[in-house]
């Protein structure tokens, strides 16, 4: 058996190398780089390896750990999971940093391989710096904080074990059922620790990506479920994406006229436009799939894991008392939720199967023209809250027009005499929807954003829909938008983001600027957390911590002016190009040259509090206090039990 000498660090370069990955007769590189901020823990050992031979595998500079990380989560989501970037970084705080990132990428099922160093694993020269010492368990460091965010986690304290872990490491990724983080934990000196590694362990390795068809069981129950349907509701997940099932999905529900909505993760897996798609469900769903949920029998739900905002927590989907659900996925895990009849293969491959038996039985749903008919009304309410503007007249001192609730007028009010902006949230994205490409990627995480964008940003373009909201992670737009870039160089990719979530984390602006890979940035500056400011004034508790104002002298609480922020200049001093709006007018018209620049630009748009659209028909199990002397916080909580009575229990 042949071998060849080399360091820990030049293997798992080598190795990286040889990984493909196969799904459709298509075989292309799994593993296109490495994201890294080089410290004392690897530059030496991996960071050797990746300097003296990298092969094909390109090296990219990060700003903040968490940020990169991001950017390869989003890389790989624009892939549909088929092409990776690794992220490496130093030991204790810079390892640390990366846990948001694997949580995030485990929770969505998207592969993200993680490098973190650790301390030396002989322990001679401890404790090193950045070090962390636990006095009762010395085997443990920062690495050991990913054990419960990752899917596989591994230290390599001797370098054989490397062949094992990395073998482990590329099953995780590339299983379609049990996809998230891999976190292989290396000690700084076994980095550079030299091996005689078998050669047959950096040969070609292919990772065929199998499309699973559930068995004839599985198959036959899912017909028998759907045949005593008469109104059955199809949600596609991202399973539906990422098995690149779009089409299957429309052909499924056209065949057999059932509606068919879309998750966050699932958005664009299929068109917009498509005459039975009913657009987003649940609490940032819209009136469409909502109102349809009323009467649904079956819920067919396909590559989704049933989170609380799809089920609308157990309540919107969930008013007909015999209704049953049938979840098609590869994870027996998502499959089991909601007591659901669960038919465990690859959404395109088990639809057909499905399709083709359903097609012998001659079935067709019992809608008539109740389709069409929520699709022309909720069409017609979208684009009336895309139109909502600011007149400047008619609410409180003569400040606003829509309808809305009076605890607002005082936040409204002062932000347009302090700040000046009169955009709203909505006619914002209705703006950048018109002006932007039509196969433009869309990046958002947090916030009132996603729920916006959901009911109100229609595409027709497949994947054009980058939303990270299994984990809502804030900070996750700017380093996704990167990332998407990365992976669609030639498709202009928009991160549209709160002023909270900026200033939270805007790190990786200057990799994108060294990378000359341009995204446009959009900070929707409310002043505010705007999204829990209405999640907190909603239900009875006063502004507190969620606005950005100023400490008041008199009060002593943070209820003073609003502290006002140039993201254009923060931009400028990365070297993006940055535009300004206050108005409609001058928004359209900074989106517009936005789209003119060959660089990466930044909108600072001025956006008028609590103009974001509302739920529709929707609710969201919060904990609500029981006991409060304030009557609204009451009135809070009954709603709260009023819905639990409503809500089915699993």
């Amino acid at each position: 058996m042949s071998k060849t000498r080399m360091t820990v660090g030049q293997a798992i370069v080598k190795f990286l190398n040889q990984q493909y990955i196969e799904m459709d007769g298509k075989e292309e590189p799994f593993v296109d780089g490495m994201f890294t901020i080089f410290g004392h823990g690897m530059v030496v050992g991996l960071g050797q390896a990746l300097e003296e031979d990298p092969g094909h595998l390109r090296v990219y500079q990060g700003r903040n750990e968490q940020g990169m990380a991001h950017a390869a989560i989003s890389y790989a989501k624009q892939h549909n999971r088929r092409k990776i970037i690794a992220c490496t970084s130093s030991i204790g705080v810079g390892a640390a940093n990366m846990v948001t990132a694997a949580l995030t990428a485990t929770i969505n099922n998207i592969p993200l391989l993680l490098f973190p160093s650790d301390y030396f694993a002989t322990r001679q020269p401890d404790p090193v710096l950045q070090q962390l010492e636990v006095p009762n368990d010395l085997s443990m460091s920062a690495s050991d904080c990913f054990k419960p965010v990752a899917k596989y986690w591994d230290r390599i304290s001797r370098p054989e074990q490397l062949m094992s872990a990395m073998v482990n490491a590329m099953r995780v990724l590339t299983d379609t059922a049990n996809c998230g983080t891999a976190v292989i934990s290396l000690p700084q000196d076994v980095q550079g620790e030299s091996f005689d590694f078998p050669d047959y362990f950096f040969q070609k390795r292919v990772h065929h990506v199998a499309r699973r068809v559930a068995d004839d069981y599985d198959i036959e129950k899912a017909v028998e479920m759907i045949k005593a349907s008469k109104k059955p509701m199809f949600i596609a997940g991202g399973g539906v994406r990422y098995s690149e099932a779009g089409q299957t999905a429309m052909d499924f529900c056209k065949t057999f006229n059932i509606p068919v909505s879309q998750t966050q993760a699932g958005h664009s897996c299929l068109p917009d436009s498509f005459e039975l798609a009913v657009g987003g469900i649940g609490v940032t769903g819209g009136l469409a799939a909502n109102a349809l949920c009323k009467d649904c029998d079956l819920v067919i739900g396909v590559g989704t894991r049933f989170n609380d905002f799809v089920t609308g927590s157990k309540w919107v989907l969930f008013r007909n008392p015999d209704i049953k659900v049938l979840a098609i996925n590869t994870s027996e895990f998502h499959a089991e939720k909601l007591d659901a009849t669960r038919c465990i293969g690859d959404a395109k491959v088990t639809l057909e199967a499905i399709m083709a038996k359903l097609k012998a039985d001659g079935y067709k749903s019992g809608y008539t023209t109740e389709i069409q008919d929520i699709r022309k009304v909720w069409e017609e309410e979208r684009l009336r809250v895309l139109g909502v503007q600011y007149k400047g007249e008619g609410f409180g001192e003569g400040k606003f027009v829509p309808c809305v609730p009076s605890w607002t007028e005082k936040i409204m009010n002062d932000f347009v005499d302090q700040i000046g902006g009169t955009i709203t949230e909505s006619n914002a994205v209705g703006i950048l929807r018109e002006e932007a490409d039509d196969d433009a990627i869309v990046v958002a995480a947090a916030g009132s954003l996603p729920a916006d964008l959901e009911r109100l940003w229609v595409t027709d373009a497949p994947n054009s829909y980058n939303m990270e909201y299994g984990a809502s992670c804030m900070g996750y737009e700017i380093a996704g938008a990167f990332g998407a870039k990365l992976a669609e160089p030639d498709k202009e990719v928009y991160a549209l983001v709160g002023d909270g979530s900026f200033m939270m984390l805007n790190s990786e602006i200057p990799t994108a600027m060294q990378e000359n890979a341009k995204i446009t940035v959009v900070v929707f500056d409310n002043c505010a957390f705007g999204c829990i400011n209405n999640l907190q004034m909603g239900n009875g508790v006063g502004s507190l911590a969620t606005e950005m104002r100023h400490r008041n002298e008199t009060t002593g609480k943070l209820d003073g002016d609003y502290c006002y922020t140039d993201f254009g200049k923060i931009g400028e001093g990365f070297g993006m190009k940055a535009f300004y709006a206050k108005t409609p007018d001058e928004f359209r018209k900074a989106v517009q040259d936005a789209k003119k620049e060959s660089v990466s630009c930044i909108i600072d748009a001025k956006v008028l509090p609590k103009t974001m659209a509302e739920g529709y028909e929707s609710w969201w199990h919060i904990g609500v206090a029981s006991t409060s002397k304030s009557d609204e916080v009451k009135a809070a909580r009954k709603r709260i039990d009023d819905h639990l009575a409503e809500a089915r229990m699993y």
